[in-house]
């Protein structure tokens, strides 16, 4: 262990010796091993986001989910998920609870019955809305106190209140809201932004337009069975049995072929930008090999001392090595750091995420190049005897 350390601290200083050449011959390492970590940190981020937003569509261990589309393909008009479809759902063995998903992008559908015009709407739930274009909006005491507020667009307001809607009275199935507000931030035109509770209290009824029931199932029980159990006695008990089909969609599955293309896109990818390693791996050969030209005279001394063969080429085996972790050290620094930035520059679209995986390949490629790459000049080092450096 000693003679092993004196090795090492011996590579250190001959590294040293050569500053400039060394870490040229490093760069392409550190390319090669920054390209490939920020490649796999962006792939093992988009492999996790992907895995997250498939969790909420019902891609969970024990969850599922069962959707619902009209004839038409068009945004259902009638709840197909009222308290007695809930309940024809429970009554599947297999299945411990059910209830009606709600999805923030999606509006709820609803009939807007003022005398001036009467049309669809979409309504958004809000806990507090307090930073409207127009008016003060709604925070959370309407909320808590289930006040008759709504916000609307620039749609409603020019088409129902000629822009002069704020303190006037919005009707919605039939019953009347105040207008605090005008947001146009919505996803949809003729949309309506209403708090929480309120909506909950008094458009409880109302369903979205692409609603989905999502089902929680027992342990050990098969998720696609029970799912399209489900699904088949709705279709013949649900209310909208009649105007659609309720069916189930085997995300898990769709999630795992996913996986297996993003981790295929990656793999090979990285393997791309490894190219470069194989070429940083010559340069690291060649530059052992001038090593080994220039201290003859230290391996004449170090063989005249008793030193073998063996011990001659671990030496430079050693020093190859050490060589190219410390490249591939800096570059796993880079390339955290690369894609922490692209992270940070892109916080919407792309994430990074950092394995264990990546970490170990940073440093077992590293070494393994040290050693083959080191090897063949390590082995001409080794062969030199005495006799033959004194002649």
């Amino acid at each position: 262990m000693k003679n092993l350390n004196n090795i090492i601290v011996i590579s250190f200083k001959s590294i040293l010796k050569n500053k400039r050449r060394n870490i040229f011959t490093m760069i392409g390492i550190i390319i090669g091993i920054a390209a490939v970590i920020t490649i796999m940190s962006l792939g093992n981020g988009f492999k996790q986001s992907a895995a997250e937003q498939f969790e909420d569509t019902g891609a969970g261990k024990n969850a599922a989910t069962v959707d619902y589309i009209t004839g038409t393909g068009e945004a259902v008009k009638k709840n197909p998920f009222t308290k007695q479809d809930i309940d024809i759902a429970k009554q599947v063995k297999g299945v411990l609870s059910a209830k009606v998903k709600e999805s923030d992008d999606q509006g709820y559908q609803a009939k807007m019955t003022n005398a001036k015009k009467q049309s669809d709407i979409s309504i958004f739930k809000s806990e507090t809305l307090t930073n409207p274009e127009k008016g003060k909006g709604f925070d959370e005491d309407d909320n808590e106190l289930r006040h008759k507020v709504v916000t609307v667009d620039n749609k409603i307001a020019k088409e129902i209140f000629n822009n002069d809607a704020i303190g006037k009275t919005l009707f919605i199935d039939e019953q009347g809201f105040e207008v605090v507000g005008i947001v146009n931030d919505s996803k949809t035109p003729s949309s309506v932004n209403m708090p929480t509770k309120t909506f909950n209290q008094y458009m409880g009824n109302l369903s979205q337009g692409y609603p989905s029931l999502q089902l929680t199932l027992k342990d050990g029980t098969n998720k696609k069975d029970v799912a399209n159990k489900v699904a088949d006695k709705l279709n013949k008990q649900g209310t909208g049995a009649g105007e659609g089909k309720y069916s189930y969609t085997d995300m898990e599955s769709i999630m795992k072929n996913i996986t297996n293309i993003f981790d295929g896109i990656t793999y090979f990818v990285a393997a791309v930008a490894g190219i470069s390693l194989f070429i940083a791996g010559i340069g690291v050969m060649n530059v052992m090999f001038i090593s080994v030209t220039e201290r003859t005279e230290e391996i004449a001394i170090r063989r005249a001392f008793g030193a073998k063969a063996r011990d001659i080429e671990v030496q430079f085996l050693i020093e190859s090595v050490v060589l190219c972790v410390i490249g591939g050290i800096i570059g796993l620094i880079f390339g955290i750091l690369i894609a922490t930035i692209v992270d940070a520059l892109t916080p919407d679209y792309i994430r990074s995420v950092v394995s264990v995986t990546s970490l170990i390949i940073a440093v077992g490629v590293s070494t393994l190049i040290g050693i083959v790459f080191g090897w063949i000049p390590a082995r001409a080092a080794a062969k030199k005897e005495l006799i033959d450096i004194i002649k």
